[in-house]
């Protein structure tokens, strides 16, 4: 148990990295799939990193709730805010 899983740390700092950057979807998808894979390889393995593996788990489905509730709630405003903001 002395060596981390580095795939369950890559999920971590992707979930992280998912609520830096605005509309990171792609980082929360692979915040959700490292960190699966984390999971699996600290069960597999015997490696320490389960918790971080479902610390980016629980980032990246967070980051998908809270932009998919953003969308619903604001609609047309928001992703007309988010044109203006990329023209930038």
């Amino acid at each position: 148990m002395g060596t981390k899983s580095k795939v369950a740390v890559a999920g971590l700092v992707m979930g992280i990295a998912s609520f830096i950057n605005l509309l990171g979807m792609e980082k929360a998808i692979a915040a959700i799939v490292f960190g699966w894979m984390g999971l699996k390889e600290a069960q597999a393995e015997q490696k320490a990193g389960k918790r971080l593996a479902y610390a980016g788990i629980i980032l990246g489905i967070l980051y998908i709730i809270t932009v998919s509730v953003m969308l619903v709630l604001y609609g047309p405003q928001f992703i007309e805010h988010i044109k203006t903001l990329s023209a930038k």
